[in-house]
C-alpha cells in the first residue's frame, strides 16, 4: 500500500509526498503537491476524528493555527478556518482526543498555552477560548532560559490532564481540568537544571523526555495529581552518538513506537539534530525496563527537526533534515 506524508516546515508550503513500498525494505518518494499554508507551518496534526482534516501552526508572532480540507487523491490543501493562540511563535499544539474539538496550543515565546474552541464541523474555530494557562521561571542557560518557553503539549488520557514541556524553566507542567472545566496548572515535574525539556511521551505511569540543552533521554515516574506522591527521577541517559559534541548538537523529537501483534516490544526513537558527521544526523533508539540504549542510526540528513512514525503497524519512520539531506 502507498503511503501519503505531510511535510511543513520554516516556509510557506506544505507538501505532499507518495510512499510507495517495493517489498523490500525500501522504496520511493514523489511530490503530490504542494500547498500554501501562511507563515512557518512547522507543526503538522490530523484531527484525531477526522482524518481529512489537517491543522498546522504559524510560528511567527502574533501565532495561529490554521485548518484545512485535505484532497483525498492529491492532498491537496484548502484552507477552511484560522484561530489566534493569543501569543507569539506557538511551537507546538494538540488536538485533544475527546470529541475532536479542542486544541491547546503552546506559545513558546509568550510563556502560555491557550484552550482554542472548534466548531461542530471539528475545523472552524468558533473564536471562543478558554482561560490561558501562563507560566513563570527561568534556567541556568541565560541565553535560552531567561523566561518560559512551553515547547510541547501532551494529552495524558489516563490521567485526564495535559503535560506541557516547559524548555525554559526544566519544568513539565501539569494541567488538569477546573470544576468550571477550564484548564489549570495543577502542579509540574522538575527536570535537570539546564536541560531544557523539549518532547516527550507517557507510558505506563513514566514520563520520557528528550533534552534539547543538556542532549539527554529522562524518565520519570509520574504519579496521580493529589496523590501525595513526588514525581522521581528513574534514568537519564546520552542521546547523541560517541565522539559527537554535547556543545553543538540539540536533541529534537521523541517517538513511542507502537505496541501491535506484529510488533510486541516498544522503543524510543530520540532524533539528533547538527551533526557534523559526513552521513548526517543519527536517530539513537531506546528498550524500555530497563531504559537503555540499542544503537545510533545514521540517516544522511542535516538537522532532523521533525520525524514521525507511519503505516498500518507503525513500521515506518519518517525524517526531515531541516539543513539538507530531503525526507
Amino acid at each position: 500500500m502507498t503511503l501519503k506524508i505531510l511535510v511543513g516546515g520554516y516556509s510557506s508550503i506544505i507538501t505532499a509526498l507518495l510512499y510507495t513500498p517495493n517489498g523490500s525494505g525500501t522504496g520511493s518518494l514523489s511530490q503530490l503537491s504542494q500547498s500554501n499554508a501562511g507563515t512557518n507551518p512547522s507543526w503538522l496534526a490530523l484531527n484525531p476524528s477526522n482524518s481529512s482534516i489537517l491543522f498546522a501552526n504559524q510560528e511567527t508572532y502574533g501565532g495561529s493555527i490554521w485548518s484545512f480540507d485535505i484532497d483525498p487523491t492529491t492532498a491537496a490543501l484548502t484552507k477552511k478556518s484560522s484561530g489566534s493562540t493569543g501569543g507569539n511563535n506557538p511551537a507546538h499544539f494538540a488536538v485533544l482526543f475527546g470529541g475532536g474539538n479542542e486544541i491547546i496550543a503552546a506559545n513558546y515565546d509568550g510563556a502560555s498555552t491557550v484552550d482554542m474552541v472548534l466548531g461542530s464541523d471539528r475545523e472552524t474555530f468558533s473564536g471562543t477560548t478558554g482561560p490561558m494557562v501562563t507560566y513563570s521561571g527561568s534556567g541556568p542557560n541565560s541565553s535560552r532560559q531567561s523566561v518560559p518557553h512551553p515547547h510541547q503539549v501532551i494529552e495524558y488520557i489516563i490521567n485526564q490532564e495535559l503535560l506541557i514541556n516547559d524548555l525554559g524553566s526544566d519544568k513539565t507542567w501539569r494541567l488538569s481540568r477546573s470544576s468550571s472545566g477550564a484548564w489549570q496548572n495543577s502542579g509540574y515535574v522538575q527536570h535537570p537544571g539546564g536541560s531544557g525539556p523539549r518532547h516527550g511521551v507517557v507510558l505506563n505511569g513514566n514520563l520520557y523526555t528528550v533534552h534539547e540543552l543538556s542532549n539527554t533521554l529522562t524518565q520519570h515516574t509520574l504519579p496521580m495529581l493529589g496523590s501525595g506522591t513526588a514525581s522521581q527521577l528513574v534514568a537519564t541517559l546520552p542521546v547523541i552518538p560517541p565522539g559527537a559534541s554535547n556543545t553543538t548538537l540539540a536533541a529534537a523529537e521523541l517517538l513511542l513506537s507502537p505496541k501491535n501483534c506484529m510488533y510486541p516490544t516498544q522503543y524510543l526513537y530520540a532524533t539528533n539534530r547538527q551533526d557534523t558527521d559526513a552521513n548526517g544526523d543519527t536517530i539513537a533508539i531506546f528498550s524500555l525496563n530497563p531504559l537503555q540504549l540499542v544503537g545510533h542510526v545514521r540517516t544522511g540528513l542535516k538537522a532532523i527537526r521533525g520525524a514521525a512514525l507511519g503505516g498500518p503497524n507503525g513500521e515506518y519512520l519518517v525524517a526531515g533534515g531541516q539543513n539538507g539531506g530531503g525526507v
